[in-house]
């Protein structure tokens, strides 16, 4: 998965008509947990299909935020309060943050999370 350099002011809008929910995930390479998390974001983005639904179809962008990288994302992670990676944010088509996790937990435990955001996100 690539880290995407999306202006702030910029952070929720997408091309088109709408504005796009986005699911912002906080990572560091450091972090082995971010690591395992990183494969299953990437299909979410690559295949754009969660439980056999297309995520494209409705708007889900996916953000990979890099934690290592506070010069540069310092205001959203004080923003969303993350102290902690592994951390997901979802954010509804009108930037606001609608549902985060609390912190890191068991790889099978964010994964459910990181389903349970996308289906949340699919179904607004």
């Amino acid at each position: 998965m690539h880290n995407k350099s999306i202006p702030r002011k910029d952070l929720t809008e997408q091309p088109g008509d709408e504005m796009a929910s986005t699911l912002m995930f906080f990572s560091s390479k450091a972090c082995p947990l971010c690591q395992r998390l990183s494969i299953d974001v990437g299909k979410v983005e690559a295949q754009g299909y969660v439980d056999g639904v297309p995520v494209k179809r409705n708007r889900l962008e996916v953000l990979q935020v890099d934690a290592d990288n506070q010069a540069k994302w310092a205001p959203e992670l004080l923003h969303y309060q993350v102290n902690k990676v592994p951390a997901f944010v979802l954010l509804d088509k009108q930037g606001r943050a609608v549902a985060s996790t609390t912190g890191p937990k068991p790889y099978e435990q964010m994964q459910a999370v990181l389903q349970a955001l996308v289906s949340r996100a699919m179904s607004k």
